[in-house]
């Protein structure tokens, strides 16, 4: 039996499986942060992850031959000589750092970053994280003896090793993917160097072993790790995982050009099996756009989850199908790719009197569909090819509407992962491997959407003849008129 654990932004969930993928637990914890989403306080966020397996094992009635750890990359914490956080967990989301990423671009250069660590600066990357520290209390730096990240910190308390896989080593942004060596003139910027960096182990290979010798795999960035798992693994395909944030990644067997990934705003690096290359980029407001409308229009920022999304799905099937003619920017804070653009903000088009919420709803799923196919169209170009097929996974895809529209958006075959736990079975397979089973032999299952027809038309007319023209035109700038 393999288990599986997902450290995630909002939940922390927990899978037990058969080698082929069979689930015979599942479970979830609430993702224990601060109010403001910047922090996680370290034991709160581990004892999240660790309560979740305990739920699973409890349900199976017998312990894991091994246990594989995914989930968020870039969140972390500085640890001291004896294992103990010096910092909570920073999240991937704490906008803190944010002019400490300028000041990289300034004085390191943005293409000299990407061309060597694959990352483009950004206020949530950790090397960001460590010039803010530095700055603001370079005692605590200097007393630091390691970074581990989210599922680092998870592997420490079911070991007490700090190890970490070359995938969240890379989103550090100090981590070199061809040479597959942390980069010490990167760390001393922040006055920190390897030995204080967790050991990166190869996929499968083990972090360390509980008490009672069970092997623990940090598997990976959770968004390639649950790709991985749908059968997203050779060149020419490509994945959509979709959650409060999105990202599209495609596959390929070489590292696209870096000036041209890096103009388009796009990330580059190893898969999760380490041999494969990838190109990834991100919406930060996918799902995000769903909590807000439900937040702003609905009124229902206090109720749960699954009452929010029924009741936006009532909406959207209200608007029927087909395009609603509405046109939404689907930038809740800014473009990172392709064409980056931190000032772009959502915006809807030809909204009229005939509209109301049921077609806003659809519109901003038809807005980020868009936007998805958009950042596959620029991953085909840079790998040389356009994808093959295009896997969507996440919990988004409980909601069949949005679904339906990414069929009719994209030109390709689009799959949809029917496993909602996609990370966690990647994480158990590469945890097999530890015990010398095969990853490949777990395959989420998958479905494939019918060919959409006359509506597929429309949609894709709409992306060449609306969409692209609109986000690609030159943002308006203000008039001494509108000056306040």
């Amino acid at each position: 039996m393999l288990a599986g654990v997902d450290v995630g932004s909002t939940h922390c969930k927990a899978v037990l499986c058969a080698p082929d993928g069979g689930v015979l637990a599942r479970a979830e914890r609430p993702t224990p942060g601060d109010p403001t989403g910047r922090t996680y306080d370290v034991r709160a966020l581990t004892g999240a992850a660790l309560g979740a397996l305990a739920d699973c094992v409890r349900h199976a009635g017998r312990r894991p031959d091994a246990i594989g750890l995914t989930g968020m990359a870039e969140t972390g914490a500085l640890l001291d000589a004896g294992g103990e956080p010096l910092t909570p967990a920073l999240s991937w989301a704490d906008p803190r750092p944010a002019r400490y990423a300028d000041r990289l671009r300034r004085e390191v250069g943005a293409g000299h970053l990407h061309a060597v660590t694959g990352i483009l600066p950004s206020a949530k990357v950790p090397l960001a994280k460590w010039l803010w520290l530095a700055a603001e209390e370079p005692g605590l730096v200097r007393r630091a003896r390691r970074w581990a990240g989210a599922a680092d910190l998870v592997a420490q308390a079911l070991t007490g090793v700090v190890a970490t896989d070359g995938t969240f080593a890379q989103r550090t942004m100090a981590w070199d993917p061809r040479a597959g060596a942390w980069h010490e003139d990167l760390l001393a910027l922040a006055g920190l160097d390897a030995a204080r960096m967790p050991d990166v182990r190869r996929p499968g290979e083990p972090a360390g072993r509980t008490a009672d010798g069970v092997p623990v795999v940090v598997a990976g960035h959770d968004h390639l790790v649950g790709a991985w798992a749908a059968g997203v693994r050779g060149p020419g395909q490509a994945a959509d995982s979709m959650g409060t944030a999105e990202a599209v990644l495609t596959v390929a067997d070489h590292a696209p050009d870096p000036a041209a990934a890096a103009a388009q705003g796009m990330s580059y690096g190893r898969h999760a099996d380490g041999e494969a290359w990838c190109v990834v980029a991100g919406l930060p407001s996918s799902g995000g756009l769903v909590e807000w409308f439900c937040d702003r229009f609905l009124g229902l920022a206090d109720r749960p989850s699954a009452e929010r999304y029924a009741r936006f799905r009532a909406l959207v099937a209200e608007a029927g199908d087909g395009p609603t003619g509405l046109l939404v920017e689907p930038y809740l804070a800014g473009r990172s790719a392709p064409l980056p653009d931190r000032g772009r903000r959502l915006a809807v088009h030809g909204l009229g009197a005939g509209h109301g919420l049921p077609q806003l709803a659809r519109a901003l799923l038809e807005g980020a569909a868009h936007q998805a196919r958009w950042m596959a169209d620029m991953q085909g170009e840079l790998t040389g090819a356009a994808p093959a097929s295009v896997t969507l996974l996440g919990g988004p895809v409980r909601l069949a509407e949005w679904t339906a529209i990414k069929a009719a958006v994209s030109p390709w075959r689009t799959r949809v992962c029917r496993a909602a736990e996609a990370p966690c079975l990647g994480a158990a397979a590469w945890a097999g491997a530890a015990l010398g089973l095969d990853p490949t032999a777990l395959t989420c299952p998958v479905r494939i959407l019918s060919a959409p027809g006359d509506t597929g038309q429309a949609y894709q007319r709409e992306h060449r003849q609306r969409f692209l023209p609109a986000v690609t035109a030159p943002r308006p700038q203000p008039t001494e008129e509108s000056q306040p």
